[in-house]
């Protein structure tokens, strides 16, 4: 996309034009008329890279969304912190007005964003709000199921273990069972060896 500069293309065109209207009706042209020069115009084009303007849009919304995420963490964590732990010289009045306070930023976060996806995002980047957080639910359920699946991963493995544990202690037992039930039998042949002598 090429943006063209324009001041001086408008003041330079201005002067052309009253110029050349001067000349076409017979008005005579004035002291300042003759002394100051019509500006050629000039095609002035400033190169701007549509990816790095996009890339730097998308670069500062990703640090906004991980600024957010502290942000929420920051508050679920004194959540958890009030549930669990005992603070006898905590003043209430303070963590309350702490918590409404980051509650507050966060949605107001939140609404700045969406107007800034909104109406500041460029038209080449459509409806960016919108196709974001419909990105975002499709991406959170492959990230619940893929959670579900590390879980029954991890349960598969923890039994597993279980069972092989299991096995080990039942292949144990029986070892010893058959040691144990040999030495007997032996023991037993010994002894009728021994009276067999007698």
């Amino acid at each position: 996309m090429e943006i063209k500069s324009s001041v001086d293309e408008i003041v330079g065109d201005a002067q052309q034009v009253q110029s050349f209207w001067r000349r076409l009706f017979g008005a005579k042209p004035t002291r300042s008329d003759a002394i100051q020069p019509v500006a050629k115009k000039k095609e002035k084009y400033v190169a701007v890279d549509e990816t790095k303007v996009m890339t730097g849009i998308v670069e500062q919304l990703t640090t906004f969304f991980h600024l957010q995420d502290q942000l929420a963490a920051h508050i679920r964590e004194e959540e958890e912190k009030s549930k669990t732990v005992y603070d006898p010289n905590a003043n209430l009045m303070e963590a309350a007005l702490k918590r409404i306070m980051a509650q507050d930023q966060m949605a107001a976060l939140e609404v700045e964003i969406r107007e800034c996806m909104v109406y500041n995002a460029p038209k080449e980047m459509g409806a960016l709000y919108s196709r974001t957080f419909e990105t975002r639910e499709i991406i959170a359920a492959e990230q619940e199921q893929a959670r579900l699946k590390q879980e029954a991963q991890q349960r598969y493995k923890q039994w597993q273990r279980r069972e092989a544990k299991r096995n080990l202690q039942a292949k144990s037992a029986y070892l010893i069972g058959t040691a144990v039930f040999l030495l007997y039998l032996w023991l037993w042949l010994l002894l009728l060896n021994r009276w067999g002598k007698t």
